[in-house]
């Protein structure tokens, strides 16, 4: 599956060379490319929990993901 990620924070070159070497690290996710203009980072990964994991791996980095096309930020019972 393939998706795009927008991030809040502008992306730099050094923080673009991070980005890649972890999210290359990860299992099943391949083909990252960053757009440092629009902050947005696109992938091809297998399953959810991978996604989930990018996700995380993006917040360790110190960047959040704006966009809440997976239900990312939603809660787990509706109130």
């Amino acid at each position: 599956m393939h998706t795009t990620l927008e991030l809040r924070s502008p992306l730099s070159d050094n923080s673009k060379k991070r980005i890649l070497e972890n999210l290359d690290a990860l299992e099943n996710v391949w083909n990252v490319t960053i757009n440092s203009d629009l902050a947005q980072v696109s992938l091809d990964y297998m399953t959810w929990a991978d996604l989930k994991m990018v996700c995380r791996e993006l917040k360790e980095l110190g960047y959040h993901v704006s966009n809440d096309t997976h239900g990312f930020d939603a809660p787990k019972k509706p109130f």
